[in-house]
């Protein structure tokens, strides 16, 4: 069984290296296919950390009317506390956000001596429970405190979280509709490239059969053929994405992981770069399939 199967990867490279350049513009293509599904995967990967890590650290703003008395606040800080969407809450007195304003600006303090009294409103910073952090839920509980009586408005960032979420989603559907027309165009390629190994073998595929040999045996060389053009187009790839990886971080003068304070720059998980060789190589063996199953029928 072991020389068996010695034989037949032996034989699968033999036939590897006489498609010459149509073997390896097999490679190739899949690469190119592999390496643009790799960098929508990094994307995906890394802006699903951003935003994972910013509803981490998510507030919804709730400012007060100047007028509300300590008994609405203590009744307001209560019915807030109660919502099902808030996880945590903090108040803001009118004192403390104008102190956090002055620090937000950082040696221009002077620009508010003319203002007379603190312009700042007390509120109530609220952290939200991330299953609650859609653009949808958000704005109904935005829309439920607007109305509580002491609330003077509620403000959440409404457009930044509808274009966040639909950047993410956006560059989800590309992703998947660019590996789909990459992977058929690679699937394409690998089995026009066996379909000529096979037409050169001909003669040497009619004597296997006249001595007896099984339709196993025949075929299988050529899927270890396509499975091997597949893993190591897609294997290339991966190694073109991790250099191009880390030219990038050392153009930003940064080191894998927080990039930008947001969780950003983390490669691709061992199990998911091994998922993408696994892929290549299954892409291989089914575009030899295709072209195996419908020229060796006996």
């Amino acid at each position: 069984m072991i020389d068996r199967l010695r034989h037949l990867v032996t034989d699968a490279f033999s036939n590897l290296g006489r498609a010459g350049w149509g073997g390896l513009a097999s490679v190739c293509t899949i690469a190119v296919a592999f390496l643009i599904v790799g960098i929508f995967l990094l994307l995906t990967q890394n802006l699903g950390a951003a935003l994972a890590q910013w509803r981490e650290q998510y507030q919804v703003t709730v400012f007060l009317d100047d007028r509300i008395t300590p008994e609405q606040l203590a009744l307001l800080r209560k019915r807030i506390a109660n919502e099902q969407a808030v996880r945590a809450l903090a108040y803001i007195s009118k004192d403390q956000g104008l102190r956090a304003f002055k620090q937000e600006l950082q040696g221009r303090e002077g620009l508010l001596e003319g203002l007379g009294e603190n312009p700042i409103p007390a509120s109530f910073q609220l952290r939200i429970r991330e299953e609650h952090q859609t653009p949808q839920a958000l704005r109904q509980l935005a829309a439920s405190l607007g109305r509580l009586e002491g609330v003077e408005e509620v403000q959440y960032g409404q457009e930044w979280v509808d274009r966040m979420a639909a950047a993410l989603q956006v560059v989800r559907l590309i992703g998947l509709s660019v590996g789909i027309a990459l992977g058929a165009a690679s699937l394409l390629i690998v089995s026009n490239t066996v379909r000529l190994a096979i037409y050169a073998r001909a003669e040497e595929i009619e004597i296997l059969r006249l001595v007896g040999a099984t339709k196993a045996t025949i075929r299988l060389p050529f899927l270890l053929e396509g499975l091997i053009q597949g893993a190591v187009g897609a294997a290339l790839a991966l190694g073109l994405l991790y250099g191009a990886y880390w030219v990038t971080l050392s153009k930003l003068q940064m080191g894998p992981g927080p990039v930008v304070g947001l969780g950003l720059g983390s490669f691709l998980p061992g199990a998911a770069a091994a998922a993408l060789v696994g892929a290549g190589a299954a892409l291989g063996a089914f575009g030899s399939l295709l072209s195996v199953g419908r020229l060796l029928r006996a």
